[in-house]
């Protein structure tokens, strides 16, 4: 009951529920509702577009028995110039994808028969891509760690995307089955449902990694032919793939491996959601500040801000000196533009550590100071920061914008020169995080 209230949920809060869904989601029932959705999708929509774009094959028209009738024979010559004709005119008269024609078929099928691919091609090819891809775009860690740490909680994500997305225009397939519709109209349907569950999947990629719009979408965007190359390999093997010899011998050589794979996805998504489970257990008890702070942390990651103001707000009021907390609540407080609220948090945290989380509070209180044009006091606090992290490219560039806004033109363009290059010289994991800022560092020069 929970996995459906979820599932509904999708399509009002996608944020919120991808975020429940990793926390309570089931693997197998959102295995269950791709098989579900898709037979249902494929028997409807997927039927009625098999029938009309569907590219004929010439053994349909021409089926000679030769046993009886000579090959070479002007009657069997006739039948074969018959099957042609009416092989040419069925093709003549089949409709075709609008604006890409037959081409679309290398890419995609509408066989009602494969409504398996779904589950296979998310699972096997395009789940591992997304990860590659956040890796590779998102910097979010080394693509074997991340693979092994977030496959799990991804595959629910995803599968359960895929079925929320598909499962409106399936209904809508049982409904319009009998009518005599467009057959544009089952198109626009098919094309709806993926544009559906791409909006879904950068929810999910939101949630899962901590990722901005930008990356998301263009992962989501860049991912799609993993869903083609699944179609693509499925037509070949999918003759074979159940035969039991291979599966023997798939068992012999490769049960371990395997076994012990998917034995440490599952170990990794289970210590995820026991870790959640423990830190919800933890906040019953009312002098339990870290608790808070902590789920805060993770509501953070997971682009929910609303949620984890609300834990950092407890926290402070177990404990108006939390570090953390105080800290977390100070850059909230700024992006959402209450200065003098941000700037009473960070004063909370130097007065108890003014090295904290590597001295970036002062970064904090320069920007804050920036924002709101007190120029010397946030001159002051980024020399400070910059003169303890001379790498930081983000506090740089800052400096660089403060310098400009003083007039000093030459210290503010060595400040941005300098945030190139550190960015330039970052570390491989770093570079995607820092990126942002040295594109804004050349535009000051």
């Amino acid at each position: 009951m929970e996995n459906l209230k979820l599932l509904l949920k999708l399509f009002f809060l996608p944020n919120s529920a991808m975020s429940e869904i990793m926390d309570k989601g089931s693997w197998v029932f959102a295995a269950v509702l791709v098989l579900l959705v898709s037979m249902l999708f494929f028997a409807t929509i997927n039927t009625k577009l098999d029938k009309v774009y569907r590219i004929p094959d010439f053994g349909e028209f021409y089926q000679p028995n030769f046993n009886n009738v000579d090959e070479d024979s002007p009657a069997t010559r006739k039948e074969y110039e018959k099957s042609a004709d009416a092989y040419g005119k069925a093709m003549a008269e089949r409709q075709k994808i609008l604006l890409i024609g037959d081409y679309f078929f290398n890419l995609f099928s509408f066989e009602p028969g494969k409504f398996f691919q779904p589950l296979l091609s998310l699972s096997i090819f395009y789940i591992p891509v997304l990860i590659l891809l956040m890796c590779l775009f998102g910097s979010v860690g080394n693509f074997g760690i991340v693979l092994r740490r977030d496959y799990g909680t991804l595959a629910v994500c995803s599968l359960m995307a895929w079925g929320a997305a598909h499962l409106p225009f399936a209904m809508a397939g049982i409904f319009l089955y009998s009518q005599a519709i467009w057959p544009s109209i089952y198109l626009g349907m098919w094309v709806a449902s993926s544009i559906l569950f791409g909006i879904l999947m950068v929810a999910a990629l939101r949630t899962v990694f901590g990722t901005n719009y930008n990356v998301a979408i263009i992962v989501t965007g860049i991912a799609w032919p993993a869903l083609s190359l699944g179609t693509f390999i499925f037509q070949h093997i999918s003759p074979w793939l159940f035969s039991p010899f291979l599966l023997f011998y798939a068992f012999i050589y490769l049960g371990g491996f395997l076994s012990g794979e998917a034995r440490g996805f599952g170990n990794a998504f289970r210590q995820r959601r026991n870790f959640k489970r423990f830190l919800q257990n933890s906040t019953v008890n009312p002098k339990d500040a870290d608790a808070h702070v902590q789920l805060g942390l993770i509501y953070m990651q997971r682009r929910q801000e609303s949620m984890a103001r609300e834990h950092f707000e407890k926290a402070i009021r177990i404990d108006e000196n939390e570090i953390d907390a105080n800290y977390e609540m100070g850059k909230i407080n700024r992006g959402k533009g209450n200065l003098q609220e941000a700037l009473n948090n960070f004063s909370i945290v130097v007065e108890q550590n003014d090295k904290h989380a590597l001295s970036e509070v002062w970064r904090e209180i320069g920007v804050t100071y920036f924002s709101a044009h007190m120029l010397a006091e946030a001159c002051d606090a980024l020399e400070k920061f910059v003169h303890r992290r001379s790498a930081d490219v983000e506090g740089l560039y800052y400096l660089g914008k403060v310098l400009k806004a003083q007039g000093e033109k030459e210290k503010a363009k060595e400040m941005f020169e300098r945030a190139i290059n550190s960015a330039q010289t970052a570390p491989d994991f770093r570079r995607g995080t820092v990126k942002q800022w040295s594109k804004l560092a050349k535009k000051e020069i």
